[in-house]
């Protein structure tokens, strides 16, 4: 079974090149608490990428992997398939995102992805098959995977400093939950 990942319908992207892609994942006596925090952006009016400190919390997450990522390669080169809606030259490919993103208001291509069918998945106990989904997020050079039920999201403004300074400069400019 080859696992394709759809891209998740988010507003946002995953920067490219200052992502700092951080996993937690917290054990408790409930279940287990899973975050990941990103340098990302959204596409604004005048077709510039603003910067972002993005958090995710997924919800009963109980299972979670990491690897390394070259930032000059794809998820296909860790054997991961997407089912992107481009088709084009690469050399068109930035202005396709920016217009596709703009008209649908989601980004299609955000470097976050959900499948619910993969070798991971169906490899678990039974309780994980029917309402839970393999995520997967694409930093610089790490790519993070997760199995959870669904995810929530929150946006701060980063405008300069540390990316975790602007949680304490500024209010929440953007969240939302799961959508796919």
């Amino acid at each position: 079974m080859k696992t394709i990942f759809t891209p998740c319908q988010v507003p946002w992207a995953i920067s490219p090149s200052m992502s700092g892609l951080t996993l937690i994942h917290t054990e408790t006596g409930v279940e287990p608490e899973c975050t990941a925090v990103f340098g990302g952006g959204r596409l604004d009016n005048n077709g510039f990428v603003d910067s972002r400190r993005i958090e995710i919390e997924f919800v009963e997450c109980y299972y979670t992997r990491t690897g390394p990522l070259d930032d000059d390669q794809d998820i296909e080169s860790i054997d991961y398939t997407t089912n992107s809606a481009f088709t084009g030259n690469m050399d068109e490919y930035l202005d396709w995102r920016s217009r596709e993103w703009q008209q649908k208001g989601v980004c299609p291509d955000s470097g976050f992805y959900v499948t619910n069918q993969s070798p991971w998945l169906s490899m678990l106990p039974t309780y994980f098959h029917d309402s839970f989904f393999h995520y997967l997020l694409t930093g610089r050079d790490g790519y993070v995977e997760v199995i959870a039920r669904r995810y929530g999201w929150k946006e701060w403004l980063w405008i300069n400093g540390n990316r975790e300074d602007s949680i304490a400069v500024g209010d929440i400019v953007g969240s939302g939950e799961r959508e796919d």
